[in-house]
């Protein structure tokens, strides 16, 4: 198989001086991360909170290479890195690189400083210490909240100066290897206890105008916070003084060393009264502040959803909102029992550039991985030869999903020249057709990539694939000339067997196990 023009063109844009760098380099809409010079797409999972330090880690590691992840994210933590004020130590995350290097697995760096889940939780001892001189929030009774205010200068010099000291020793230990591969900045930032901070240099500045530049950002015309925005006047205040801090912290890291940073966001749509500050952290990058988290943090490459919907229509309605023209799409964190049918729409629907679920320690019995997790395994087993193939055609309209869900048994996809149309469970013939039925486990999961009008690798499980020509055609069915099972080896197509006969009269199946099957087409 020739490699993509679109591919090439990626390959060519990164410049000699830069192509090993670690990069997300974005072409017309397209967005690809670029690791050593070549797409990559981050197959991972995200280790326990507590378990970013090197003997938990290092006892992880057969597990993960049994899992067939290719990235793993681990923290990095403000309290262990700076636990006297000025004086740094990076020992514990040193291990971590020389450990995961060890095994051929890429890392992406999780800073817990300012924000972890929406609290200050990682600050070190001498910051929570000291109010005063590193002041908290206050709520609506003004009694100080567990949050560090993002409006204290002290606070941001703190965070900065300490991320700063951290990507530039990063720079120093891996600026060759690129073991770590991106960096997400605070975790999950915001804040629980309280809509936004009331203290009285917060409330003076609420009663204020709206800054310029959030007025131009979001177009709306000038007057104070309350009168500009209304009911979401206090979330909307947090969130300016939120991304503003992060990206402060962003860009200070960044100018140490410039691999690509984001920030990860607890969602908005969860269940009970989605209060603000009650049910997710307030000022974090939701959706509905998401225009605003895109003015303010330009040091930032990506705003990305954790993920833990349950539903695929809201699951899916996220990484929508996420995958924008201005953000590329990556999911840091999802879990829930659908997590390996879920990255099938974040790969082949919305581009996204990673996708890693949370709890690797939870997932693994030793060097073994447990039967819940089993099927993501196979994903990785079967997309990791395909994510060239992956990379070149996400952003192009050329790739898309199927993915069987609870009376959602078939999929209709339209090319150029051919629909497909991908069905799950045994056919049964009704009224109007054969239709699809379902399968035990609604396992049925596949990505249809379009390599030419009449050419097509269906990747995939449990599922069967037939083909017609579009309507208005003046052909009215559509034939195999060729049939091939196979996978990718270095980038090229290798075929292993040709299929034909029984396994393709009435179009062909993806086994349960798994398959990547290469289709040639004729209409007639």
């Amino acid at each position: 198989m020739k490699i993509p023009i679109l591919l090439t063109t990626l390959l060519l844009a990164a410049s000699a001086g830069a192509a090993t760098m670690p990069q997300i380099v974005r072409h017309a809409d397209k967005y690809t991360l670029m690791v050593d010079g070549k797409p990559y797409i981050v197959l991972g999972a995200q280790v326990g909170n507590s378990s970013g330090w090197p003997a938990q880690f290092e006892s992880l590691l057969p597990g993960a290479t049994a899992l067939g992840l290719n990235t793993v994210e681990v923290p990095a933590y403000w309290e262990d890195i700076e636990p006297k004020e000025g004086e740094f130590h990076f020992d514990t995350f040193d291990q971590i690189i020389k450990s995961a290097r060890a095994h051929n697995l890429h890392l992406v760096m999780l800073w817990f400083g300012t924000w972890k889940n929406g609290t200050m939780d990682y600050a070190p001892d001498w910051i929570k210490s000291d109010p005063v001189r590193f002041p908290h929030m206050l709520d609506r009774g003004h009694l100080p909240v567990r949050v560090l205010t993002p409006l204290s200068e002290n606070n941001l010099n703190a965070d900065r100066t300490a991320f700063a000291a951290l990507m530039k020793h990063l720079k120093e230990v891996d600026g060759e290897q690129h073991t770590v591969i991106m960096v997400q900045v605070e975790n999950e930032s915001g804040s629980l206890f309280t809509d936004r901070d009331y203290s009285p240099a917060a409330e003076a500045k609420f009663a204020g105008p709206v800054p310029t530049p959030v007025l131009q950002a979001l177009h709306k015309k000038p007057g104070t916070w309350a009168e500009v925005f209304g009911p979401e006047a206090n979330e909307t205040f947090a969130a300016y003084y939120v991304s503003r801090y992060v990206n402060a912290v962003a860009e200070a890291g960044k100018k140490e060393y410039p691999l690509p940073l984001y920030a990860n966001v607890w969602l908005r749509r969860q269940k009970n009264f989605m209060q603000p500050g009650e049910a997710y952290p307030s000022g974090g990058g939701t959706l509905n502040m998401l225009d605003l988290w895109k003015a303010m943090t330009p040091s930032l490459d990506a705003v990305a959803p954790d993920n833990y919907l349950l539903d695929y229509v809201n699951y899916r309605a996220i990484l929508a909102g996420y995958h924008r023209p201005d953000n590329p799409l990556l999911v840091p964190e999802t879990g829930g029992p659908r997590f390996a049918s879920n990255i099938f729409y974040a790969l082949g629907d919305y581009d996204s550039l990673g996708y890693a679920p949370f709890g690797l320690d939870m997932v693994l019995d030793g060097a073994k991985v447990k039967p819940i997790a089993q099927p993501l395994t196979d994903d990785f087993r079967l997309l990791t030869p395909a994510i060239p193939l992956i990379a070149s055609l996400q952003g192009t309209g050329k790739l898309h999903a199927a993915v069987e869900e609870q009376y959602l048994t078939e999929h209709l996809i339209h090319s150029s020249k051919f629909d497909v149309l991908i069905q799950f469970g045994n056919p049964h013939p009704e009224y109007g057709g054969t239709f699809g039925t379902q399968t035990p486990h609604m396992s049925g999961r596949a990505l249809v990539a379009e390599l030419a009008p009449d050419e097509f690798i269906i990747i995939g499980f449990d599922a069967r694939a037939d083909f017609r020509p579009v309507p208005g055609s003046k052909a009215q069915n559509a034939q195999f000339l060729r049939v091939e099972e196979g996978t990718f080896v270095d980038g090229q197509w290798k075929t292993t067997r040709l299929l034909n006969g029984d396994e393709t009269f009435f179009g062909f199946r993806l086994p349960p196990e798994g398959a990547m099957i290469r289709v040639k087409l004729t209409a007639y």
